[in-house]
């Protein structure tokens, strides 16, 4: 239950620019950042290397204008247990987003 509850916080962090006609595919792009930190999270990269390599422009999983939202969704995982990790956090927010 911990990670639907930090999911909805999180979920409002990240909101689509308005206008933008495609929800389902924002919510795709920010799922698949969710995807990227859980992945660093579980092969046991430390929290500010994760951010780093997240933030640097460089990773293919973090579109350019999400990268401010980078710290509050790398520090949202790594605040998850590991068993946590696997009720796959990013299929959970994408479920979350595209219902907004």
């Amino acid at each position: 239950m911990r990670v639907l509850s930090t999911l909805s916080v999180v979920a409002t962090l990240v909101v689509a620019s308005p206008g933008l006609a495609d929800q389902q595919a924002e919510c795709e792009l920010q799922a698949a950042i969710v995807d990227r930190a859980t992945e660093l999270r579980l092969e046991r990269t430390s929290e500010k290397k994760a951010l780093a390599i997240m933030t640097s422009g460089e990773d293919e999983a973090v579109a350019e204008k999400y990268i401010g939202a980078v710290p509050h969704i790398v520090e949202w995982i790594y605040s998850l247990k590991r068993k946590e990790l696997k009720l796959e956090p990013g299929k959970a927010y994408l479920a979350k987003c595209a219902a907004q």
